[in-house]
């Protein structure tokens, strides 16, 4: 298969899974309240805006990389291709950690499922310190780091409803304002 094809077929594809993935396999609700656990993940909002971004820039990818194979423009089709793949790539990366992440809490304990790693169990009774550090993602968001010990467990992300998280595990004093100097 010609180079320049296979790069096309990454500019289409990655947003049409996107897409695919969006419309047919997700719920619109980002808060999803049950009889006995509570599920907090990140809001539609961002993840359709990312879709779409992808959607449009693989289409002026696609574009672009014809207009080259055509003669419009005097360069290799793989150089706006190449660009709008690696766009592609990181934003379906970037895309697929925010789906995977959540926060499940139930009435003594609660499951994080972070960015990357294993999903993480705490009972509510084994924390020792809540602290709120900047979000580097969201302008003037705060996060909130959880240990157990003196070893960070988790991170509650500020795009997520932090206030009925922490309503529910109901440790207020356990959250400090200032970050302390704890291992990771």
């Amino acid at each position: 298969m010609d180079p320049h094809m296979l790069l096309m077929l990454v500019a289409a594809g990655i947003p049409i899974v996107a897409s695919y993935s969006l419309w047919f396999k997700e719920t619109d609700i980002s808060e999803r309240h049950h009889s006995h656990h509570d599920t907090y993940v990140i809001g539609s909002t961002l993840t359709w805006s990312l879709v779409l971004a992808m959607i449009f820039m693989g289409a002026l990818g696609v574009l672009l990389g014809w207009l080259c194979m055509v003669g419009v423009f005097e360069v290799d089709a793989s150089v706006p291709l190449g660009f709008f793949d690696g766009f592609l790539v990181v934003s379906a990366v970037y895309w697929w950690l925010l789906k995977r992440y959540k926060v499940v809490t139930y009435d003594d304990h609660m499951e994080v499922t972070p960015f990357v790693g294993r999903k993480v169990t705490i009972s509510y009774r084994q924390i020792s310190a809540m602290e709120w550090t900047p979000s580097v993602v969201i302008r003037n968001g705060r996060n909130v780091r959880v240990f157990v010990g003196n070893k960070s467990r988790a991170l509650l992300w500020s795009a997520l409803d932090l206030d009925q998280i922490l309503i529910r595990i109901d440790r207020f004093d356990a959250l400090t304002e200032t970050p302390s100097r704890r291992t990771a």
